[in-house]
């Protein structure tokens, strides 16, 4: 989960759910791709899990994403928030991962791109190392088309984390 100034978004496996600051419950739970109702493919057909959930201060955006791993090809589907309301609408997006299992997705918030790690399995079970991708921040917040330039590491690296921008204090 992560807490914005008025709310806070909590993620657990396959569902998630809306509260503001005093606790009190304004959404959900209700399942995770429910986000992609109306988007198709794997994003709005599996439910897979491994969510994570980020809060951009510096935009006053929301992104949640899960993976979608029962079907191929594997994808990361992201959603960003459209306003500061996280339960108001969302940008959605699906990044395509091939036949390469794009497992322990983690993200970080960054001024110039939400950037999110994966442990790779080549066909979904050989471990092929860490990947690391950079999906172009200034490009989703306005729901443009957005391409992120990924790279791999060695089978040597695993678990990588990214760093996560707090407050509004800019690197």
């Amino acid at each position: 989960g992560d807490i914005g100034p008025s709310h806070y978004l909590e993620t657990v496996n396959r569902d998630f759910a809306i509260c503001n600051k005093s606790g009190n419950l304004l959404y959900g739970p209700v399942a995770l791709n429910t986000l992609w109702s109306g988007f198709g493919g794997g994003c709005q057909t599996n439910n897979d899990g491994d969510p994570v959930v980020v809060y951009d201060p510096i935009a006053d955006r929301w992104i949640i994403s899960q993976f979608s791993v029962t079907t191929t090809p594997y994808l990361q589907c992201v959603a960003v928030s459209q306003t500061p309301d996280p339960t108001g609408a969302y940008y959605r997006y699906s990044f395509s991962y091939g036949t390469g299992f794009n497992d322990y997705p983690k993200m970080g918030v960054w001024p110039d791109a939400y950037y999110i790690t994966f442990n790779m399995f080549t066909g979904g079970s050989t471990f092929a190392g860490a990947k690391i991708c950079a999906y172009d921040r200034a490009k989703m917040l306005p729901r443009a088309a957005a391409t992120p330039p990924c790279f791999n590491t060695t089978t040597s690296a695993a678990g990588l984390l990214p760093t996560v921008q707090t407050g509004l204090r800019l690197p």
